[in-house]
Formats: structure tokens, C-alpha cells, sequence
């Protein structure tokens, strides 16, 4: 009986001697280990403060402004409102000799902005980081214009004249390429205030430009009053070409070349009397004052195109536009030939339909009246012996005048489709302010 007592004290103790040293074993390990990464924890990585900003630490940094100057990094690219700044926004490609702030811009990155996504092409390097502004989206002149109007459907009746305020219509831009807004009637929401001059929309093309027809110092209501116009000093000057230039059919072109329907080259050609007078008026009162910074190179139509055999002398003959403005069917396409890219121009025939007006009826009531006659650019015929051109008479009606009639300017310039606006809402108290 003692013997298997002991027996059982013997293994006991063997039991608890291996526990003990499974302990021991474990512990050693553990220590062991955590000295390891205590180690590891302890080594100096760097001496002193590492300086960065968050941009540096990311593969994007996403910057926005409200204002054009102040930015500040966001997590999202904006959906909507805002506008990429391509002139801020690059890419750079980090060098172990330099570090991302010092890096040169990747030039075979193209950044792409549609539709609140981004494209980068051309990323074919490691370390590529790219920096992105967004400017706070500010509408365009004439989207401004356009957000504030309702453009009607369909098409008006081009046979009448508009006597009431019909509103802005949409007609195929063949010159400028996709839609023209034209205003039409007696529309009191097409004002502008430009060069100290106030102007009225005739309608925005189809690239965007805004196309203005003088309308006087001050901005003033429809109907008649002459101040609206531009009357030249002399009666000579007033005259679309001079006396010595009245006697051939070719005398209707803005500039023109003896014995041809029209100049091989129309900036080459010789220039009429009345597109003279226009541009010493727009180098005196636009370009010396420095606001021809908003204005376009418009498209300016002389249609010489003939409803008949075109002859210089002889045999007289009427233009397509005549044709077109007593159908009531006025059209904006214009042969290359007859197509003037000048800065500032006159009004043509068709504009003045489209604005409301009529061949050869009264209208006193819509916006291009001024109760005194002025100068188009469209030629109207050739009577035989004299070149006829259209004019607004002064009653508002759209009639024929021959070359060395006394008559007024109206001067026409486009603003830039990049134009913006400071303020108005394009009334006569509140007109449309260009922002220069």
C-alpha cells in the first residue's frame, strides 16, 4: 500500500514538472517575440519632423474654388457646377532625385472633364500623381440669356409683319453651323449695355455669339426716335457708294471689282463708300476706347447672288434677297463667296424679316424702328441704269434705295461666345451688362 502510494506521488510530480516547463517554454517565446517587435519599434526611421501636405499622400488631390482663386481640397470630383481649370490641373511623375513638389508636368497626360467624370489619358508611369482645380461653373452670355427666355416652337409667319412682342424663335444656322435665336416684334428683353452704348440682341448665333444692332447712347423705348441711329456728317458719306460708282450692278458689293458679280476674293475687292464710313465710326468709338477685347469676327452676308442672268450693265435684274423677303421665306445660308469676316457690319435684309419686318409694308412698332431710314448690306436690284440696295425706311417698312440715297447706320458687331455678363436682366431699366 505505500509502494502505490508513492507509485502515485512519483507521477504526479513528472505531471506538474512538464506543465511547469511548457510554462517556461511559452514564456521564453513570448518574450522573445515581443522583444522582437519591440525592436522594430525602436529604431529611429527618421530624425526630426516629416512636412507634407495631404495632396502628397494621395494619387489625386481634388481642389475647388468658388471664386477663381481661393481652393480648397475636397474628397469628391464635383458632379455638376463647376468647370475644370485646365491651366491649373496637371499631372507630374515623381523621380527618386526629386520629390512630387519638384517634379516637371507629365505633357503626355491628356485630363479629360465630361459629365462629372475624369479621364486621364497617356498615364504610363509609376508614381504619376495628379492635381485637379475645378472653378465654380459661371454661364455664358448667351446661356444666361436663354436660361431667363422661353424660345417658342415652330416657326412664325414670315408673310406679316410683328407688330407685338413675339417673343425668341430657333431657325437653322447655315453660317454659323446649329441654331440661331432670333427676337422678333416689339420685345422689350433684348437689351444691352456695351462700350458705353446700348444695343439690341438680333439673335444669337449659332456658335454662340451675340449679335447687336446699335441702338443709341442711351437705352430707349420702342418707337420713334431718331437718336437710335448713326447720321454721318456729310451727304456724301451717307451715301452706300459715291456718285462716281453708281452706274453698274457691281456697286452693291461691300467691296466690289469692276466688270464681276462679285470680287474674286471679297477681303481683296475694293470697299464700298458706306463699309468705309462704318469702320472709321468702329475705330473711333469701339477700337481707340480698347472694347474690342468681347467682340467677335462675325460672318456678315452680301448676297449677290441673282434671280436672273447677273450682267454689270444692261438688262436690269433682281437679287435672290428680293425674291426671298416678297415670298416671306427668309433664309441665314449665304454662298462663301458673299461672306465677310469683319468685326463690324450692317444688318441684312433677311435679319430685318426675321426681326418683323416687311417688303414694303409700314411697321412702326417693332424694335428696329427708328422713325429714320438706314442702310442694310443685301442688294435689292438692278434697275438698268442704278444698283439698288434695301434700307429700313422711315416708317419701319423694308424697301429698295438706290446706292446714292441719304441714309443713316445702324453698325452690327457680335460678342464673343465666351462673353459673360455683370448683371440685367435684359430690359430697358435693367439692360444686359457686359463684363469687361
Amino acid at each position: 500500500m505505500q509502494f502505490e502510494r508513492l507509485k502515485k506521488s512519483y507521477r504526479k510530480q513528472i505531471i506538474i514538472g512538464g506543465l511547469i516547463l511548457v510554462c517556461v517554454a511559452s514564456a521564453i517565446t513570448i518574450t522573445t517575440t515581443r522583444a522582437k517587435y519591440k525592436l522594430t519599434e525602436n529604431i529611429p526611421l527618421v530624425r526630426g519632423t516629416i512636412n507634407y501636405k495631404m495632396p502628397d499622400m494621395r494619387v489625386l488631390a481634388i481642389n475647388i474654388s468658388e471664386d477663381g482663386t481661393n481652393y480648397n481640397i475636397v474628397d469628391e470630383i464635383p458632379t455638376t457646377g463647376y468647370e475644370l481649370n485646365s491651366e491649373k490641373s496637371v499631372c507630374k511623375v515623381a523621380t527618386e532625385k526629386s520629390g512630387i513638389e519638384n517634379a516637371p508636368k507629365d505633357n503626355n497626360i491628356t485630363i479629360e472633364y465630361k459629365e462629372g467624370k475624369i479621364n486621364f489619358l497617356g498615364v504610363t508611369k509609376h508614381r504619376t500623381r495628379c492635381y485637379l482645380y475645378f472653378d465654380k461653373y459661371v454661364p455664358t452670355a448667351s446661356e444666361a440669356i436663354l436660361e431667363n427666355i422661353t424660345v417658342n416652337t415652330g416657326n412664325p409667319d414670315f408673310s406679316r409683319v410683328a407688330t407685338t412682342d413675339e417673343g425668341v424663335f430657333k431657325i437653322e444656322d447655315e453660317m454659323y453651323g446649329g441654331y440661331s435665336y432670333f427676337w422678333r416684334g416689339s420685345v422689350v428683353n433684348n437689351y444691352v449695355k456695351f462700350a458705353n452704348l446700348c444695343w439690341r440682341i438680333t439673335r444669337i448665333n449659332g456658335d454662340g455669339t451675340i449679335r447687336l444692332i446699335y441702338d443709341g447712347i442711351s437705352c430707349k423705348a420702342n418707337g420713334l426716335d431718331q437718336s437710335k441711329v448713326i447720321v454721318l456728317n456729310t451727304e456724301a458719306e451717307r451715301y452706300y457708294s459715291s456718285r462716281s460708282y453708281d452706274n453698274r450692278s457691281e456697286y452693291v458689293g461691300w467691296t466690289y471689282e469692276n466688270n464681276k458679280q462679285r470680287p474674286t476674293n471679297p477681303e481683296n475687292g475694293t470697299p464700298i463708300n458706306i463699309k468705309i464710313q462704318l469702320e472709321t465710326w468702329f475705330k473711333l468709338n469701339i477700337e481707340d476706347l480698347n472694347f474690342t477685347e468681347e467682340i467677335a469676327t462675325g460672318k456678315f452676308c452680301n448676297d449677290r447672288r441673282t434671280a436672273s442672268i447677273w450682267v454689270s450693265t444692261g438688262n436690269k435684274f433682281d437679287y435672290s434677297t428680293y425674291i426671298r423677303q416678297s415670298t416671306g421665306a427668309p433664309s441665314l445660308s449665304c454662298l462663301k463667296e458673299d461672306i465677310y469676316e469683319v468685326k463690324v457690319g450692317l444688318i441684312t435684309a433677311d435679319e430685318v424679316t426675321f426681326a418683323g419686318g416687311k417688303n414694303n409694308i409700314n411697321n412702326t412698332s417693332f424694335y428696329l424702328y427708328s422713325g429714320k431710314s438706314y442702310w442694310t448690306m443685301s442688294p435689292n436690284d438692278w434697275t438698268g441704269t442704278k444698283p439698288g440696295v434695301y434700307k429700313i425706311g422711315i416708317n419701319g417698312n423694308l424697301s429698295h434705295s438706290i446706292v446714292t440715297d441719304d441714309n443713316a447706320l445702324k453698325p452690327v458687331i457680335n460678342l464673343k461666345a465666351s462673353t459673360h455678363l455683370k448683371q440685367g436682366n435684359g430690359s430697358q431699366s435693367n439692360p444686359y451688362i457686359v463684363d469687361n
